[in-house]
């Protein structure tokens, strides 16, 4: 019988390789379908939950809309107690999501589904971190689905048709953008 120590090891050792192929592909599926993304940072749920405490967030429905880092949609289902649901067009960001419900007892819904497709009329808020190249296209989906009165919160790249609401902003870098459709 094998020991114990070396069955983790290789158990270990493979979660690690399947973990760096998704995440490959991830990254090779960014690439694929042109998308750019980029990560919400530290900072920036600093700054959502210093002025977040204003609006009533408790158990409204929340949408990521394919911000690439779960981590975003699990801040508001940790800290305001959101029923979030994150769309993603990746399998295996879809899959690694998943992975981190079970391990973190997270209840995000996690689906893997074009957002471009998707009915968007069901959400009280909205968040969204794509690179500007991507989110005229955004802006126009969530106009033209979103129910009235959702709330769109944006990070760092201002829209181009509508005027925020309200600006979330230490400095330069770490700025948040409220819109309401």
């Amino acid at each position: 019988m094998p020991d114990l120590q070396i069955i983790k090891i290789v158990i270990i050792l493979t979660l690690l390789i399947i973990f760096t192929i998704l995440y490959s592909l991830s990254l090779f599926n960014n690439i694929k379908y042109v998308v750019p993304q980029v990560s919400t940072f530290k900072s920036d749920f600093k700054v959502l939950e210093e002025w977040l405490k204003k609006y009533n967030l408790e158990w409204k429905k929340i949408l990521d809309l394919w911000s690439w880092i779960w981590k975003a949609i699990r801040f508001f289902e940790k800290k305001f107690k959101m029923k979030a649901t994150w769309y993603e067009i990746d399998l295996s960001n879809t899959l690694i999501a998943k992975l981190l419900n079970k391990i973190f007892y997270s209840k995000t819904k996690v689906i893997k589904w074009n957002y471009f497709k998707a009915d968007l009329s069901e959400f009280d808020y909205i968040y969204v971190y794509l690179f500007p190249e991507l989110m005229e296209k955004v802006e126009e989906k969530i106009w033209k689905d979103a129910k009235k009165d959702t709330i769109i919160f944006v990070n760092a790249f201002k829209l181009k048709k509508h005027q925020p609401i309200d600006i979330f902003y230490k400095n330069w870098k770490e700025k948040i953008l409220v819109y309401k459709v």
